[in-house]
């Protein structure tokens, strides 16, 4: 197969690259003020897919309402869809598969919320990583699992449950075959067992405190907020504190929360991995 070739496009200029940068921080939270060609290369990627379009045209077009709004979701996964993979920080999934074996033990159903999950590999991770625990406690407990993500058009394919093959390559051959069953040659698609446990949500961060406060057992959010200015990291993670139960696990990425405490949770010593356990008893929290 011919790999599409296309023209260069000019650089942005600086006027161009601010009014950029400050539209997509508005609506999204995402700071590429240090990030200039990571920007450019998400304008460039979602441009050659239009017809001759400029920058500034372009500009006006996404904020045009409504028939900007289609365009802007098609920016937003050329700029703000992470890549993902399965179990990509494994020592993390360790860790989530650990807490699960006692927790299953105890509860009558566990829910896990993938922040930020992309194309789905994280949330259908996360389910795997509870289903193993269930079954191999042979617990009573249910599970379910939320992915949420800001970019629709990920979240359609998430909820197909339907990768490329070569994405399993990271996933044990034991795993692959329980939980994936080949479409095609190049396709797999997991089982209906995994996928009914799993709900996709269109979410934006920066208006979570508008989001339902669905209490969870563990949060996993990866990789989302390294582009976050510090403030809005800490608005965001102190709203995650609040959806945790007693006893819940957040995990991080690492180095994503740097000199970010909370008083009603306590560190994680796991190996490579950033992650606070929600303490069981209440803790004033100083004015």
């Amino acid at each position: 197969m011919m790999t599409q070739s296309y023209a260069p496009l000019p650089a942005l200029s600086d006027r161009q690259f601010v009014e950029w940068q400050q539209l997509i921080e508005t609506h999204t939270g995402i700071d590429f003020s240090l990030h200039r060609s990571i920007l450019q290369s998400g304008l460039t990627r979602r441009l050659h897919h239009l017809d001759g379009i400029e920058y500034d045209a372009y500009f006006e077009l996404v904020q045009r309402l409504p028939e900007g709004r289609a365009e802007w979701q098609s920016l937003v996964a050329c700029i703000a869809v992470k890549e993902t993979s399965f179990f990509r920080q494994l020592a993390a999934f360790e860790l989530v598969q650990n807490y699960l074996r006692k927790r299953v033990l105890k509860a009558d159903s566990v829910d896990l919320w993938s922040v930020g999950c992309a194309t789905g590999e994280e949330a259908f991770g996360l389910a795997m990583a509870a289903n193993n625990a269930i079954e191999g406690q042979r617990a009573s407990c249910r599970y379910g699992v939320l992915g949420s993500d800001l970019c629709a058009e990920a979240l359609q394919q998430a909820r197909t449950g339907r990768f490329a093959a070569k994405r399993l390559e990271r996933i044990p051959a034991a795993l692959g075959k329980r939980y994936f069953v080949a479409d095609g040659e190049s396709f797999v698609q997991a089982v209906s067992s995994l996928r009914e446990r799993i709900c996709f949500l269109q979410a934006n961060l920066l208006e979570i405190d508008n989001l339902p406060v669905l209490p969870m057992d563990v949060i996993f959010c990866q990789n989302v907020l390294v582009y976050f200015r510090r403030w809005r990291t800490k608005r965001v993670l102190d709203a995650l504190v609040e959806r945790l139960k007693p006893g819940g696990l957040l995990v991080l990425g690492p180095g994503e929360a740097a000199q970010w405490q909370h008083s009603a949770l306590t560190r994680v010593t796991y190996a490579g991995v950033s992650a606070w356990l929600r303490r069981t008893e209440s803790v004033a929290v100083p004015h």
